[in-house]
């Protein structure tokens, strides 16, 4: 899984760059925390969205680990059910990675043991930032110092597949030649940090930064946060203050509706699922928001 300079070069920057975007924004869409993270609800979600079938096969050789076929039926992924968990998993984000990237094809077959095409080594560079996005990362390793063990066993990823992302993260954002950067990667793998936090003190700022450009849609958060309490307030989404944008949530969302309240000289405008609660029930949590403002 580890990537040569001429493959970093010419995939890894545009790829990891895609996955990366995507992946962040749904992190900020669904207000998932760095810290918490975890690859399935961001694949569960594309398979809901586009009605992808995900299915198990087994060769006795073990031969096929995953396969992609899209055709007038729809689309489905399929991978080697006897393999471990984590192959299971970066295969599920492999096939994915098809899909996501646009790549032209109807079926797309993983190999054990055979040289890769280029659109299989980019499926691998995005099933690989999507299991371990930069900005989980740095959270984990720098901010929380957790081990390597630690960070593989909750993203349930191989060892193998830490360390080589590892690698090229620090091979894309340091200056460091090869050798150097595996030595960091091995110490830390043998339980010595100092070395990775700060090599990830030098390049934080550029994961942070990236993190940040990405921008979220405020409606699918709002959505997110309705699911979960059924109600939500002008105090923690200010945008629900615009009359215009009430307007355009509700024409968005049928089974949302809003209002405004307005006491003691204090305004608050609310929203709330209708499946959920009651017009009054919202009314007198919008008139808590107002005492408590």
């Amino acid at each position: 899984m580890g990537i040569g300079d001429d493959y970093l070069d010419k995939f890894y920057a545009k790829v990891s760059k895609i996955a990366k975007q995507d992946i962040y924004r749904f992190m900020k869409n669904n207000n998932q925390s760095p810290l918490n993270y975890q690859f399935d609800s961001y694949f569960q979600y594309y398979l809901k969205k586009y009605d992808i079938k995900l299915l198990q096969h087994h060769f006795s050789s073990r031969k096929i680990e995953g396969l992609t076929i899209i055709n007038e039926e729809g689309i489905s992924f399929s991978y080697e059910k006897e393999n471990p968990i984590v192959k299971q998993n970066f295969t599920k984000c492999h096939e994915l990675g098809h899909f996501v990237l646009g790549h032209s094809g109807t079926v797309f077959t993983e190999m054990r043991d055979r040289k890769n095409s280029q659109l299989e080594r980019e499926a691998n560079i995005f099933s690989a930032t999507v299991l371990m996005p930069d900005i989980v990362l740095l959270a984990k390793i720098f901010y929380r110092k957790d081990s390597f063990q630690k960070v593989k066993e909750e993203l349930v990823v191989s060892c193998e597949a830490l360390f080589y992302r590892l690698v090229d993260i620090f091979q894309s954002l340091l200056s460091k030649d090869e050798v150097e950067i595996f030595q960091v990667v091995c110490e830390y793998y043998q339980g010595y940090n100092q070395k990775i936090l700060n090599s990830f003190f030098k390049i934080k700022e550029n994961i942070i930064t990236e993190y940040k450009k990405v921008e979220y849609d405020i409606f699918k958060r709002l959505i997110y946060e309705l699911e979960i309490n059924g109600f939500i307030a002008s105090n923690s989404f200010p945008e629900l203050l615009s009359n215009k944008f009430r307007k355009q949530l509700g024409a968005k969302y049928s089974n949302v509706k809003t209002w405004v309240e307005f006491e003691f000289g204090k305004t608050v405008a609310y929203a709330w699922l209708s499946d959920k609660m009651t017009r009054k029930q919202a009314k007198l949590k919008a008139r808590t928001v107002l005492l408590l403002m």
